[in-house]
Parts: structure tokens; C-alpha cells; sequence
């Protein structure tokens, strides 16, 4: 898909937009969104929509880029500095814990929810891809059929515990997932990324 300017400026009015189009996620199908939707509740006039982006696709695949953006992953790791496993394991769960993560966290569950399209599947492949390959260090080009697929393979867990994370939230509405459950699963995925994708020679940084 077109891929939106990620360095434009005017952030406030940006921000307004992406902050609205998970607002409007929350509360019907993604195709019943308008650009009109937006413009409205953002408080911002349809040729400022138009100067940043060219669809509402665009702006889905811009406010999941900012969200994948802040993983604890990369906050941990990123361009190439990928660390120890156990100096991860310690700090995930700070991470995890923080009313900001649980936001975002909270924003990426809509996508595997009842409101979600084809489009933010492909929003989110695309931008987890692009992380996970920032946090080995790697280009597009240095990518085999085997990390190829380890790749994907990890995407699709992601959005499996993100499923599940909805379901078990949805359950125990009283008694969401700890900071303990999601260090575990966050760690289960990061040592997957490890074991598999590192490049042959390369060692984790403490």
C-alpha cells in the first residue's frame, strides 16, 4: 500500500488525527470511517488531511507505524544493538508496566478485534517487519528464505498473543493480563527473535 510521509510537519495536527482514528476504532467497523469522521472530531479542516495524506489507509498505516514504533523491543534494542536476553528480561516488565504501554498495547489489540480490516493486518505485517529487521540490524536485501519466514512466522505470534490478550482481557474484565503474563509472552517472542534471526557470528550486547 502508498506509504504516508512519516517527517511531515505540524505533529499536533497529526497527532489530533491519529489519536481520533483509534477513538473511531474503537467504536465501529474500519470502513464505516470517513475522512469526514476524522476531520470532524479531530478538529481539522479536510485539506489538512489531504496535505498529509492521500487516504485513510495512509493515515491507519501512519498511526500503526507510531504504535509498532514504540515497542519495548526497540526501546531495548534497535539499529543492529540487540541485547542480552536476560538484561531484556529484566527491563521488559518496567516497560510493559507503564500506563504508555498499555495504551499502546490496548491500541494494537484492535487490530485483531471486531472492528478491524484486512488493511491494518497488512499496516501492521509491514511495520512489525520493518522493526524486527531494525532490531537485528538487517536490511531487506540481507534477509534469506529462512529468516524470510522466521520473520513471518513471529508476526503471526505476535497477533496471536494480541487475540488471545483481547480474549483474556474480554473474560476477566476485572482482572486483565499482568505485567507478569505479558513479560512472559514478550520475552518468549524476543528469544524466538534471537535464536532464530540473528545473523551467524553476531552476539546479544549487555
Amino acid at each position: 500500500m502508498p506509504r504516508p510521509r512519516l517527517d511531515c510537519d505540524t505533529p499536533s495536527a497529526i497527532q489530533r488525527m491519529i489519536d481520533t482514528f483509534w477513538q473511531l476504532l474503537t467504536e465501529r467497523n474500519y470502513r464505516s470511517i470517513t475522512v469526514t469522521d476524522i476531520v470532524r472530531r479531530a478538529n481539522v479542516n479536510r485539506n489538512s488531511f489531504y496535505y498529509h495524506f492521500n487516504k485513510l489507509d495512509e493515515l491507519a498505516y501512519r498511526a500503526i507505524h507510531d504504535e509498532v514504533s514504540r515497542s519495548p523491543l526497540l526501546q531495548s534494542g534497535g539499529a543492529g544493538n540487540v541485547p542480552d536476553l536476560q538484561h531484556w528480561r529484566r527491563h521488559v516488565g518496567e516497560l510493559i508496566s507503564t500506563d504508555e504501554e498499555r495504551k499502546r498495547t490496548g491500541r494494537l489489540t484492535m487490530i485483531v478485534g471486531p472492528h478491524t480490516d484486512p488493511v491494518l493486518y497488512s499496516a501492521f505485517h509491514d511495520n512489525e517487519r520493518e522493526a524486527l529487521l531494525l532490531v537485528l540490524g538487517l536490511t531487506p536485501e540481507d534477509v534469506d528464505s529462512r529468516t524470510d519466514l522466521m520473520l513471518d512466522f513471529i508476526i503471526g505470534g505476535i497477533l496471536g498473543m494480541l487475540n488471545r490478550w483481547l480474549q483474556m482481557n474480554e473474560d476477566r474484565d476485572t482482572s486483565p493480563l499482568t505485567d507478569d503474563d505479558a513479560t512472559a509472552l514478550a520475552v518468549r517472542v524476543y528469544a524466538l527473535l534471537l535464536e532464530n534471526c540473528l545473523p551467524t557470528g553476531r552476539k546479544a550486547v549487555r
